[in-house]
């Protein structure tokens, strides 16, 4: 997935939880540094979550090496910081789903 799509789909996460009443915020540059954990910090029902956003048009969501490391070092940077760590999966022909890690 090009790197303009990511922003857009974070955004559109963003927004989504917004609209739930949840607090969200977008991570900027995220996706371009190697120190980057997450896309997005979820404040929701009194807990903080590290999130990371994907997206796939494949009927299931498919870990490869790269996406497994990355969920590794947040789950990781969660697990330290005593908060969650949430996958939210935007499938592009069903909608989202949401996975917590930790």
């Amino acid at each position: 997935m090009a790197i303009c799509n990511n922003k857009r789909y974070e955004n559109e996460f963003v927004k989504r939880m917004l609209a739930q009443g949840y607090h969200c915020e977008r991570i900027a540059g995220s996706g371009s540094g190697q120190q980057a954990v997450c896309d997005c910090i979820l404040f929701r029902d009194s807990e903080v979550f590290l999130v990371e956003v994907k997206a796939t048009k494949e009927p299931v969501f498919y870990q490869r090496a790269l996406i497994r490391e990355q969920l590794g070092r947040m789950v990781d940077v969660a697990r330290k910081s005593n908060v969650r760590a949430l996958l939210a999966i935007k499938f592009k022909h069903r909608g989202w789903e949401e996975r917590v890690l930790l």
